[in-house]
């Protein structure tokens, strides 16, 4: 048997996400296609996976070995919460987004030394890192599944790593998403009689629009609140809005501290002549 030497780590690709309180996109499961699995086999590459990141170790001669090859993976995205928190550009299922580490780049002012690089275009994942399921190289990659009409559901994401692309281990690559940001509306239940109620953004970044009539599908009366932006969800929001009525005599705060969007209640409404992507969040009294 030929001695590879130790091992040492080749690759790691790390996905990040704005949504998620510590930083990184949970979920990921990773299915190598192509001749991945083969080459693994061939050099007793390890692959690990956490979730949030896909690590590749190996014999430092297997590089070497099939210099041309090139490496690919499915992701999947697996946790209940990603359609909704995340700004994901492609249209999916006719659309995946396209990660080459053939393509990849430094970030501004962090190339060389340990810095990774990153897999997209932009500073997070954007309609440039998009290809349609009929595009031939993901095709190719998708197999039977491709085009179009799939027997199984097309993956979030390739991600290819062509071995040309590690002239020295380990490639250290990220891949960041950001969170889906949406219109908040504050749906206020129930008797209030204050005058000129309105949502405050105790740092000053976000402003509401004025307390608009509306119905529950029930046929039930609410004030709506909505504000004049969008405004990125969070796994753990550090928003601070309060509900406050303005009197005469100066402010006077209804509620201290209102609830913050969560991922999960999403609705779409025509907001002036646009139509935007809402987060109903209900309060009562």
């Amino acid at each position: 048997m030929i001695d590879l030497g130790p091992y040492v780590p080749l690759l790691r690709v790390d996905f990040a996400h704005g949504f998620f309180a510590d930083g990184r996109c949970p979920g990921l499961r990773f299915v190598p296609v192509g001749d991945t699995a083969a080459w693994l086999r061939a050099t007793d590459a390890i692959e690990r996976h956490t979730g949030s990141a896909l690590a590749l170790f190996g014999p430092a001669q297997a590089l070497a070995m099939e210099p041309d090859a090139v490496l690919a993976w499915q992701v999947h995205a697996t946790d209940e919460a990603f359609p909704t928190c995340t700004d994901n550009p492609a249209q999916w299922p006719a659309e995946l987004l396209w990660l080459d580490a053939g393509e990849a780049l430094w970030d501004e002012g962090r190339a060389g030394g340990d810095a990774p690089l990153r897999l997209h275009a932009g500073e997070t994942v954007s309609r440039a890192d998009v290809r349609p399921l009929t595009w031939p190289l993901v095709s190719q990659s998708l197999g039977a599944q491709a085009p179009n009409g799939a027997r199984l559901m097309p993956p979030l994401a390739l991600l290819r790593v062509p071995l040309a692309a590690l002239p020295r281990a380990p490639l250290m690559c990220t891949v960041r998403f950001a969170p889906r940001e949406t219109v908040w509306k504050y749906c206020l239940h129930g008797d209030w009689p204050e005058p000129q109620l309105q949502v405050v953004d105790l740092a000053s970044g976000i402003e509401f629009g004025d307390p608009e009539p509306g119905r529950l599908d029930n046929g039930a009366p609410l004030l709506a609140i909505r504000s004049r932006s969008p405004i990125a969800l969070a796994q753990r929001s550090e928003r601070r809005f309060q509900l406050r009525s303005r009197q005469r005599g100066g402010d006077k705060v209804l509620v201290k501290r209102l609830p913050v969007a969560a991922a999960q209640f999403l609705a779409r409404e025509q907001v002036g002549s646009e139509s935007r992507l809402v987060s109903e969040i209900h309060v009562h009294r």
